[in-house]
């Protein structure tokens, strides 16, 4: 991980340096190893290292191969030696000790903008390309780099994180109050590709890139999914070991520098799977065993089991933090509510605890199996599909199966999917009318929320609802709403959760399920690879069967540790937060959220097992956030 800033006087003023050395060390937690600046008239970039990787000790950046085209990147490029081939080919000479950022600069010099074509990895970076009089920014293909941006007639100013546009003086600073709706309601965050808490500063959309000179603005979206590509095989083995062997590569390459790489252990199948391959290569190469992170509870917990079977396979070097040690890391625990940070984290307590552990014990990149259950499973409108196709026989499997093994009626799952299958969409419109319930009216959901109506309606929340679950559609193929989903706007967000939850503690978050050949392989897939008789995720469960423990590969339920520390917070921390909420600056947050509601929770508060308390630590961010957001 590395912290990127930098400044484009459009107008052609000089770059104040102690300014962009002002925006550079606002990302020194993101960057703590090196941190430099490199100004030249109008142009100037800020560079925050994090030495996540031997080769990123070598870089000096922002720096440059001739003095003409500069660079700066948060970047780690996979398949070296294809693209080194590709290069050689175009004569350019790489010595051995060639880094991921000379490795871009050189595919810029050979390709220009459609470098990104060429590129495999996690990347966000920026090119001054002085001939040209230009900048040519680009982002990675899944988004896991974030990548933030103010653009007026004057001056353009970008950075890895809020933060470091905040510092930029010249940066306006109004409220998007439609993304503080979204962090009332926690569902709609997703909605667009683009927005931030600031009206004035945007997102660079995954898989795009952009040029900017001193009169123009152009976005290009690079890397689109193919819906319509299909792999066939022989056999479910030949599909097991196809996926492997991708997923395989995609660990591996993510497990550079491995004395400085551990992973996240939830007990889940996805990091499981992801530790099952890193450790066996890691054992297969003789290098040191993989450090694993879990958050713990009590023995009889279903995840804390999942785990201890994981770790007793050996090969692991495990640490754990257990609920009851919450205490002790709490003076390190961040609540997400200073200017410049993202609301929707305050929930991230699992996620969090792990990084500070991580911190502790010097490991600076942390492999998780973020978001696998989106890769390798469709969910079950698969059926749906499978009765649009008339493949009849095959359906109702699939529905018994549902029954046998989440004891849903077999009679209520195959009429809720018939009716998907064969309803005409005009004569679901009318059921919906004349029973006054329609599934895609949100008006119920948000009415649930803590939202106050008013604010809803003045920014447009239903749309955004509306926005949100526009992918869902039953009557497009089973691949073409696996690639909707995987096109979503939720992915992003949760990629920069991640990144702006470990950036903190100094912790680069690497997921191996977002590589973009995993992707690609898995949306392909015959749907029965996805899901099969009511099991989610089938291709992968057979793929790591070999690797790890049969309870593991083939559990169906899951049990929540995270609402296990949100309640330990909710106990260490109610005290102060009812304080706090129960202040006359509280009276603030009513333009945003019902004030009834908040005062029901005031004068009864929830108890600890209540999810509620979801609610309580979320009001307090906001109401603390909003303060320093009219004192900035």
């Amino acid at each position: 991980m590395s912290g990127i800033t930098g400044i484009f006087q459009r107008d052609g003023q000089p770059v104040d340096r102690a300014v962009l050395h002002t925006m550079t060390e606002a990302m020194a937690r993101r960057g703590p190893d090196r941190r430099q600046i490199w100004t030249d008239g109008a142009i100037g970039f800020g560079h925050a290292a994090l030495f996540s990787t031997l080769e990123a000790e070598r870089e000096q950046q922002p720096t440059a191969l001739d003095g003409e085209v500069w660079i700066t990147a948060d970047a780690r490029i996979d398949e070296w030696d294809e693209l080194r081939r590709k290069l050689e080919v175009k004569g350019e000479t790489l010595s051995a000790a060639v880094t991921d950022i000379e490795l871009i600069v050189r595919a810029y010099r050979v390709w220009g903008t459609a470098c990104v074509d060429h590129l495999l990895g996690d990347f966000a970076f920026v090119i001054w390309d002085s001939r040209e009089q230009r900048l040519f920014c680009a982002r990675d293909h899944s988004g896991v780099k974030p990548f933030y941006y103010h653009l007026s007639d004057r001056l353009f100013v970008f950075g890895s994180e809020m933060r470091a546009l905040l510092a930029m003086p010249a940066v306006p600073q109004r409220l998007n109050e439609v993304r503080l709706a979204d962090a009332i309601v926690d569902e709609t965050e997703g909605a667009d590709h683009t927005s931030t808490f600031y009206l004035d500063i945007q997102r660079l959309p995954r898989a795009h890139s952009m040029v900017i000179d001193r009169t123009s603005m152009q976005q290009r979206r690079y890397w689109s999914l193919d819906a319509a590509r299909e792999i066939r095989l022989k056999s479910d083995q030949e599909y097991a070991e196809a996926f492997l062997d991708v997923f395989r590569k995609a660990v591996i390459c993510r497990l550079r520098s491995p004395e400085r790489v551990g992973s996240m252990l939830s007990g889940g199948l996805d990091s499981s799977s992801v530790v099952a391959v890193a450790r066996q290569w890691l054992k297969a190469t003789g290098q040191a065993p993989l450090r694993t992170f879990s958050g713990m509870h009590t023995e009889d917990n279903l995840e804390t089991r999942m785990i201890r079977q994981v770790v007793a396979q050996g090969d692991v070097q495990p640490h754990f933090v257990k609920v009851e040690e919450f205490e002790q890391l709490l003076p390190e625990f961040h609540s997400f509510d200073e200017r410049g940070d993202e609301l929707f984290d305050y929930a991230m307590h699992i996620v969090q605890l792990m990084d500070i552990a991580a911190h502790h014990q010097q490991v600076k990149a942390l492999l998780d199996g973020m978001p696998g259950d989106n890769i390798t499973a469709v969910g079950s409108n698969y059926i749906t599909w499978m009765l649009r196709e008339f493949k009849l026989m095959s359906a109702i499997r699939e529905c018994r199966a549902w029954e046998q093994m989440w004891g849903e009626k077999f009679w209520s799952v195959f009429s809720l999917h018939a009716k998907a299958a064969y309803f005409p969409q005009w004569l679901r419109a009318i059921k919906w009318r004349l029973t006054g319930h329609d599934p895609h009216q949100y008006d119920a959901l948000i009415a649930e929320t803590l939202i106050d109506p008013e604010f809803a309606r003045r920014t447009n929340l239903l749309e955004r609802f509306t926005a949100y679950y526009a992918h869902v559609d039953v009557r497009c193929t089973t691949r073409e709403q696996h690639r909707r989903w995987l096109d979503h706007g939720m992915l992003p967000v949760a990629y920069e959760r991640y990144d702006r939850v470990a950036a903190r503690h100094s912790i680069e978050p690497r997921h191996p399920y977002a590589d973009r050949r995993v992707i690609e392989f898995c949306l392909a897939l015959p749907a029965a690879q996805k899901n099969h008789l009511a099991w989610a995720k089938v291709i992968n469960r057979r793929a790591l069967a070999p690797l790890l423990p049969a309870e593991v590969v083939w559990r169906s339920q899951k049990d929540s540790l995270d609402f296990a520390f949100a309640q330990e917070r909710y106990r260490l921390q109610a005290e102060e937060i009812f304080y706090t909420l129960r202040s006359r600056s509280a009276e603030r947050l009513y333009s945003y959220v019902d004030k009834g509601k908040m005062q029901a929770l005031l004068v009864q508060p929830p108890a600890f097992t209540s999810p509620q308390i979801f609610h309580i630590l979320m009001l307090r961010s906001m109401m603390i956030w909003l303060e320093q957001y009219r004192s900035g």
